[in-house]
């Protein structure tokens, strides 16, 4: 009988594993392709099939998974957080139908493929306007001035959000990450986001008021203004949803523009492939969202007994489906661990599977493109330079904390 690894599970939420979670994602899916881990008091499922199947079975739902990641706290402690655990109640993400589905169905009209289309040519001037004020230096970090700006502005403009809040809203977004992001919260990561989240429910509470006042041509501005439809939705509803919508907005984008340029300068033929053949954008972003995915996984919570690979899941039991693993999955993809632009078996479930796909994918591409697009062009010569770039110790999201490039 072949003896069980368990390499894989100790690597797991270890300071090895945040620096390169493919190596244990690779034991993973070799010897532990579902295990319990008492560090994120959860399953761990990494094999693509299952992954794939577990986002859009209707046995694992959304709408206790914040209960059950905080579950580890007091009640006392729990009294403390009541803003944040408010707020993030109000996320689509987090809702079962028909909560989900009314929630989605306001948004939705934001991000048909002629309103992802109609933004193209703000995009163009976002980028050349970054890339010209970064340029203006030798070296510059890619993050701060490039990666993170470019999805921020964008979302502010179709919020209707004033531009010059797009700094705060990273913070905020930056708090409630990690509580929702965290393999395990820490009192003092509940603690801040609880800070965060009243101070942007503060924020946004005015700036409604602004709205009701002055409307202009945002989604705020259209829920804020519509409460007697049918759909109305509480203030505290709106605060919840301009929090996900910002986080989801800018996170996956930043994210992805992070990881491109980070893995192409790490791939430099794939980069020279991709210098003389620029048809071949499209396929470094789908590569880049399989190779190096900025969403690392999706959780769910069991709301039957369920077996899955040999393992019986309780209900009520929380869930990660572990889609960075997926895609690295040799069951799935041939060569699994090598980055190749012109890659025919693609499929990667960076942006989700089911009701809960991605609602902004098409515009995250978007912005993807354009942003690689004008770089290639721009930046004939790309190096990554010191400080290297380091990745936060969180379950569901891997970038670059920051990304200092030269073009010289």
């Amino acid at each position: 009988m072949k003896k069980i690894s368990n390499r894989g599970i100790e690597m797991f939420l270890t300071p090895e594993y945040f620096a390169n979670p493919y190596l244990t994602y690779r034991e993973l899916l070799e010897h532990s392709p579902i295990f319990w881990s008492e560090k994120a008091r959860a399953w761990i499922v990494s094999p693509f099939q299952e992954v794939e199947k577990g986002l859009h079975h209707d046995v694992f739902t959304q709408r206790q998974r914040m209960l059950k990641a905080s579950s580890h706290f007091s009640s006392q402690e729990l009294a403390k957080m009541s803003c944040i655990l408010t707020n993030l109640s109000n996320w689509v993400v987090f809702q079962d139908p028909p909560e989900h589905t009314r929630l989605r169905r306001l948004i939705s009209k934001s991000f048909t493929p002629r309103s992802v289309s109609a933004l193209e040519p703000k995009i163009e001037t976002i980028v050349s306007h970054l890339l010209d004020k970064a340029m203006e230096k030798e070296t510059f970090n890619l993050v701060d001035e490039f990666s993170f700006q470019l999805p921020s502005m964008v979302i502010c403009e179709l919020l209707g959000i004033p531009a010059e809040m797009q700094w705060d809203l990273k913070r905020w977004s930056d708090g409630v990450a990690g509580f929702t992001a965290s393999a395990r919260i820490t009192v003092e990561q509940a603690s801040h986001a609880e800070n965060v989240a009243r101070e942007a429910e503060e924020y946004l509470m005015g700036f409604f008021e602004q709205l009701r006042k002055k409307p202009n041509d945002g989604l705020l501005s259209r829920i804020v203004n519509s409460q007697d439809s049918q759909d109305g939705l509480t203030a505290k509803e709106i605060v919840g949803l301009t929090i996900q919508l910002f986080f989801a907005g800018f996170e996956t984008t930043e994210g992805l523009i992070g990881n491109m340029v980070f893995t192409l300068v790490n791939h430099p033929d794939q980069l020279a492939l991709l210098r003389r053949r620029p048809d071949l954008i499209d396929g470094a972003v789908e590569e880049t969202l399989r190779y190096e995915s900025s969403i690392l996984k999706q959780s769910r919570v069991a709301s039957q007994d369920i077996e899955l690979l040999g393992q019986t899941i309780k209900a009520g039991d929380y869930v990660h489906f572990m889609i960075g693993a997926a895609n690295r999955d040799p069951a799935r993809f041939s060569n699994p661990d090598v980055f190749d632009i012109t890659r025919v078996d693609v499929g990667h479930i960076s942006f989700g599977h089911g009701i809960h796909f991605c609602i902004g994918a098409s515009l995250s591409r978007l912005e993807a493109r354009i942003a690689l697009r004008q770089l290639l062009e721009r930046m004939p010569k790309i190096s990554i330079v010191s400080p290297l770039p380091t990745f936060p110790e969180l379950l569901a999201v891997r970038k670059p904390s920051h990304l200092w490039v030269t073009c010289v």
